[in-house]
């Protein structure tokens, strides 16, 4: 008696275009990284929000390589926004992780390009330590409006220094952003669920890009973080329903990867 093997291997089927480009730029064919990206595209796109979304850093793959791209334009480009790593990274299938003490990464995006009115900011940390100054942002000398998110005390600050949303980070995992929705208005959300809000209007953005495991300060990396990062995201401001639904998201991303928290 004989038996006929198939030869062939059939990754699932995916037929978004923007997926499709994303994975066709990394490089990716595992299976299920390519579900949950194709997923999260399609998911995103039927909640509105990525629509919204100048970068999504989705970090697939287990290497710098495949980290660095930015799935809504995944060219390998500055002005495409992805990824330049600078300094200590370990990168592995659970996402990247900066050292704590030079590691960050440039995300090209300017910071004065968003709409003054409309922008938010986030990350997806795997990381409980709420000890020291966790940043992820930007900063300008002589400008009093920034963007700034603090696992430790304070998530996005979108205007003056003192007009920070307080809150205790514990624990500093799970997807933060902090999201600013008018002149008048900014929200900061754990999981999805409201950490706090404040009433700060806002004149100015720096003109300096903005970075992910430390702080650009006037083009200086400061503040150091070393959470371990497995998505983040950069957009237009956020309703407190869509917060909620790209948490479910991106949520729903991470478990098929085995890796949420």
């Amino acid at each position: 008696m004989s038996f006929l093997v198939n030869p062939y291997w059939y990754a699932p089927t995916c037929t978004d275009a923007d997926a499709l480009a994303f994975l066709t730029a990394t490089g990716i064919t595992d299976p299920t990284i390519t579900s949950a990206i194709c997923t999260l595209v399609t998911s995103m796109k039927a909640n509105g929000t990525w629509a919204k979304m100048n970068a999504i850093y989705p970090m697939v793959g287990g290497t710098a390589a495949t980290h660095k791209f930015n799935l809504k334009n995944p060219l390998d480009t500055n002005a495409a926004f992805r990824l330049s790593f600078v300094g200590g990274w370990t990168h592995s299938a659970n996402g990247a992780l900066p050292n704590g003490t030079n590691g960050y990464a440039n995300t090209f995006l300017n910071a004065s390009t968003f709409n003054l009115n409309s922008h938010s900011f986030g990350i997806y940390s795997r990381t409980n330590n709420t000890t020291g100054t966790q940043v992820y942002g930007v900063f300008q000398t002589g400008v009093t409006n920034f963007i700034q998110n603090n696992l430790s005390s304070a998530n996005i600050i979108s205007g003056a220094v003192t007009n920070t949303i307080n809150y205790t980070a514990n624990p500093s995992t799970s997807l933060i952003m902090g999201t600013r929705t008018s002149n008048t208005l900014i929200k900061a959300f754990r999981a999805g669920i409201l950490l706090g809000s404040n009433t700060v209007s806002i004149v100015s953005l720096p003109n300096f890009n903005i970075y992910l495991g430390a702080r650009n300060s006037t083009g200086t990396a400061e503040f150091w973080t070393n959470h371990q990062l497995a998505f983040a995201f950069l957009g237009a401001g956020l309703s407190d329903a869509e917060a909620a639904t790209l948490y479910t998201d991106v949520q729903a991303f991470q478990t098929t990867l085995s890796r949420q928290v």
